[in-house]
């Protein structure tokens, strides 16, 4: 059975997942892969822009993790090219009220040998939901009760269907084997019943992959091997693509008339993610929100989207990108570019000289550009940013996990059907992009009101959160990044990445 989600958006807003759909085939860990069982094509080579913190599902930290983790895990359900929920380790499902029963496919099995059952589901949920260390507790909020037997899951839940569905066919529902849970090496050797398992994992290097012999679906082994590099310099990953070294790479705006000057394909689509300077309420001056908003009136979203990222992002204050049913339209025309009320905010707020706080920024051209960008524009109002550039992986786990940074210059995605995890995360206490527990009581109240409503109602309540949000200046959004990709003509079926499908199983290579 299958589940429509929301339009194109369903998609384009599921791209943390989709914009390196193609990069998830390439991540890894150690482990002992079998011989290949591919049908056609050649070993995969991609280069892309960062490293994953971890390749367990359940407790990784950054948005790209998940590219990495996919192909080698299993869900209960997956994501069609077409935006639709569609069956993977659970054959089917029905639904009643707030009741899902999964039927469990018979005879899958995990990379290890561990057989694939209901009591395996069961316990990779308890796990995600409940272990000390699981970053997937706030995917997996609204399910309240998780039982097996006789090859059945069954799922109580609040909100909708389509709400519980796309948690389960992402990190949160990855399912690992439930003997490798406590295994040392899981960050860096996953175990898991995807089509793909890792033969190679060298960090800050490269991550390989291989078919696993035993998968049951051999159509979605079109590759003979994946292999991811990281490379962190632009021009060094498009040159690499055009000596013949990757086939495949993210660039940046400014490169794709080189790229197709060489030949290459050039695939592009608007995402739901939006760059945006994290900003942590418990440090610096941010306990104040008159600081916070000044901040944001002291941006030029404009000219940032049209001079540094030559019109590739849509200037934004909100995570929904317009189009998508949570897009609030009063807010299109929010935070105008006005120093002068920078500077008076600043003064209400007690700081009328500025201040100065330290932001972390991945260690990536892109972000660097963008931090520098932002940095201007504060230093226009009098208030000092200092850049402390670092990996990604380290960036986050400093801001989100341990609290110890005042900002991060990062990106955010908008959730494809439902943006509460959006909410979840960065706006209610105990959210991983909330280390300062900023709360809004009337935020919480609109939440929750919305995990058991109707699609009209979430609408509505999600539509004065984000303008609440923005009253209440939680960080500074920039805007709604394009991604661009360049292949080579090897490359089949890349354009099918770009609308939503959640893993590498649609790519081949001739």
């Amino acid at each position: 059975m299958t589940t429509p989600l929301t339009g194109r958006f369903a998609a384009a807003c599921l791209a943390v997942t989709t914009a390196c759909a193609l990069t998830t085939a390439c991540g890894g860990g150690t482990g002992t892969g079998p011989t290949s069982t591919a049908q056609s094509g050649a070993v995969l080579r991609f280069a892309y822009t960062a490293f994953p913190s971890t390749l367990d599902p359940h407790k990784a930290s950054t948005a790209w993790d998940e590219l990495y983790i996919l192909p080698v895990y299993d869900r209960l359900v997956t994501i069609t090219p077409t935006g639709q929920i569609a069956p993977m380790i659970a054959e089917s499902w029905t639904v009643d009220k707030q009741k899902a029963t999964f039927t469990i496919r018979g005879g899958a099995t995990f990379h290890d040998g561990t057989a694939l059952d209901a009591e395996a589901v069961r316990a990779n949920l308890d796990r995600a939901m409940n272990d000390q260390a699981s970053t997937a507790k706030p995917l997996l909020k609204m399910i309240t009760s998780v039982r097996a037997e006789a090859g059945k899951v069954t799922i109580e839940f609040t909100g909708s269907e389509a709400d519980l569905l796309n948690a389960l066919a992402h990190r949160g529902g990855a399912l690992v084997s439930p003997r490798a849970f406590t295994k040392a090496d899981l960050d860096r050797a996953p175990v898991g019943s995807g089509p793909y398992q890792v033969t190679g994992y060298r960090r800050d290097d490269r991550v390989t992959y291989q078919p696993f012999a035993g998968y049951y679906d051999k159509s979605a082994q079109r590759l003979k091997g994946l292999e991811m590099t990281f490379v962190n310099e632009d021009d060094t990953r498009l040159n690499g693509l055009r000596s013949g070294q990757y086939d495949a790479t993210l660039i940046r705006p400014e490169q794709v008339g080189a790229a197709r000057d060489a030949g290459l394909q050039i695939n592009e689509f608007l995402t739901g993610l939006v760059y945006q300077l994290n900003i942590n309420s418990s440090r610096s001056k941010f306990a104040d929100k008159r600081v916070r908003q000044a901040l944001n009136y002291a941006v030029d979203r404009r000219a940032i989207a049209d001079e540094l990222l030559l019109n590739s992002c849509q200037p934004t204050v909100q995570p929904a990108p317009q189009g998508h049913w949570a897009h609030e339209p009063s807010l299109d025309t929010a935070y105008a570019y006005d120093p002068d009320k920078a500077k008076k905010l600043l003064a209400e707020a007690g700081v009328p000289d500025g201040f100065s706080f330290t932001a972390l920024v991945f260690n990536n051209a892109a972000f660097v550009q963008l931090a520098e960008a932002l940095q201007d524009g504060f230093t226009a109002v009098g208030v000092e940013m200092k850049l402390r550039p670092m990996s990604a992986d380290q960036s986050i786990d400093l801001y989100q996990n341990k609290g110890e940074a005042d900002a991060l210059v990062s990106q955010i995605g908008a959730a494809g059907t439902d943006p509460r995890l959006v909410t979840q995360q960065n706006y209610l206490k105990d959210g991983l992009n909330n280390p300062g527990d900023l709360t809004v009581p009337e935020i919480e109240k609109l939440a929750e009101r919305a995990a058991t409503a109707d699609r009209a109602v979430q609408q509505e309540n999600y539509r004065e959160i984000v303008k609440l949000v923005a009253d209440a200046a939680y960080n500074v959004p920039i805007c709604n990044r394009k991604l661009f990709f360049a292949t080579n003509d090897k490359v089949k079926d890349f354009d099918k990445l770009l609308t939503g499908y959640d893993d590498i199983r649609v790519v081949g290579m001739s």
